[in-house]
């Protein structure tokens, strides 16, 4: 199987988060790299490393060759590039290029003139740049509702790349064997998917052996962004079964790490449905709906248990279930209203005042509105004592 890749992207980039993966990446990977996905952060990134010549020397000496890499997609950012000072970045420049395998984002696709322009002005300045590969993000998947679709986007995902790296294998000389490729890819949905290519279906099967194909020729690694800490749009993808036959749970609300903490502003017990009104609406929990259900979060119980001792918790995963909980029905930019969906009699009772804790719809854009994330390890007896204080990196 492929390589795991931790990412640093503009909606998850912090700096304790940073510290801590590159040190557990270290212990349990065979090979662990950072990515830059934008410009702008790759220049704070070097340029906070480039005011105190002795702290970044320091901090390079820590990377391997090629384990810093840049995104590119077009030729004219190998200009920008090449105009960095002399001594910003050490010796080559670690390339992948960026290919549009289908969600239509960014990238160059496989056939289009683009991508050979990037890749002969990357031959064209070998001195100053080193290609290691090919990156996707499959966006698209999101719009998987069981792990046979996600597994599908996978394997388009894995063969459009081959089919870019089929390009820079055609167009480029080697000295040798032609140089295998690293494929990176994969958004949360595919990178999930991944895990189901070992289940014993037909499916899956032809699955394996048009992914094992790829790999042949060229490395495969898999990168995700909220992989770490999933969202209710993960649950909704339902890219893995929610347990596995003997009730572990694979992608199911108890692995979701991340909820956002907000207090009760106000009740509305009259209005057709129950309602109350939160300290948090656009700014706190983005504006990204979810598919498998008609709000904005849910709230959750207040321990690690997916269940509340005060009442019950809106399901989203069962399709069957009483849809039964306080969800954030509407928001606006600083406010959002709790709806009670379910019989009145079994409502959950709040109070002006008591603290909350939601389920966003997407983590990395809910995470993205707070400086700093307080750390409770779940797998103890007192889930709620902070262990830890992560400050988010700020300034992209």
């Amino acid at each position: 199987m492929p390589r795991f890749i931790w990412h640093i992207f503009k909606t998850e980039g912090t700096a304790g988060l940073f510290k801590g993966w590159a040190a557990r990446c270290l212990k349990v990977a065979p090979a662990c790299a950072i990515m830059i996905s934008s410009y702008e952060i790759g220049k704070k990134m070097a340029g906070g490393m480039n005011e105190r010549k002795d702290m970044r020397d320091q901090n390079y000496n820590q990377f391997d060759d090629f384990s810093v890499s840049v995104l590119v997609d077009h030729p004219d950012t190998l200009d920008e590039l090449s105009d960095l000072p002399n001594g910003v970045w050490p010796g080559k420049i670690s390339l992948f290029v960026k290919v549009d395998t289908g969600y239509h984002r960014s990238g160059a696709s496989p056939e289009s003139k683009q991508l050979r322009d990037v890749l002969r002005k990357v031959q064209q300045r070998h001195s100053s740049f080193e290609l290691v590969g090919f990156y996707s993000h499959m966006g698209s998947s999101y719009a998987a509702s069981s792990s046979a679709e996600a597994v599908n986007y996978l394997t388009l995902e894995t063969e459009r790349l081959a089919d870019a790296a089929d390009v820079a294998t055609n167009l480029y000389s080697f000295d040798g064997d032609a140089r295998r490729f690293t494929l990176s890819l994969g958004a949360t949905p595919t990178a999930t998917a991944a895990q189901n290519l070992f289940d014993e279906t037909p499916e899956m099967a032809e699955a394996m052996r048009r992914f094992e194909r790829v790999k042949g020729r060229y490395n495969v690694e898999l990168h995700a962004g909220v992989y770490p800490v999933l969202d209710l749009q993960q649950l909704a993808t339902r890219a893995r079964p929610a347990y596995s036959n003997h009730g572990f749970p694979y992608l199911s609300r108890e692995n979701l790490a991340l909820r956002v903490l907000v207090e009760v502003a106000s009740l509305y017990p009259e209005r057709g449905k129950p309602e109350a009104l939160i300290a948090a609406g656009g700014l706190a929990l983005g504006r990204e709906p979810c598919k498998s259900y008609p709000g904005w979060a849910v709230v959750s119980g207040w321990t690690a248990d997916v269940t509340s001792k005060t009442g019950p918790v809106y399901d989203i995963e069962d399709d069957k279930a009483d849809k039964t909980g306080w969800i954030v029905g509407r928001i606006s930019q600083e406010h959002g209203i709790l709806t009670w969906e379910g019989p009145r009699e079994n409502m959950r009772q709040l109070k002006i005042g008591e603290k909350l804790l939601l389920w966003p719809n997407h983590a990395c854009i809910a995470g993205a509105g707070f400086g700093w994330y307080f750390v409770v390890d779940s797998d103890t007896n007192d889930s709620d004592i902070i262990r830890d204080v992560w400050l988010r990196w700020r300034g992209w």
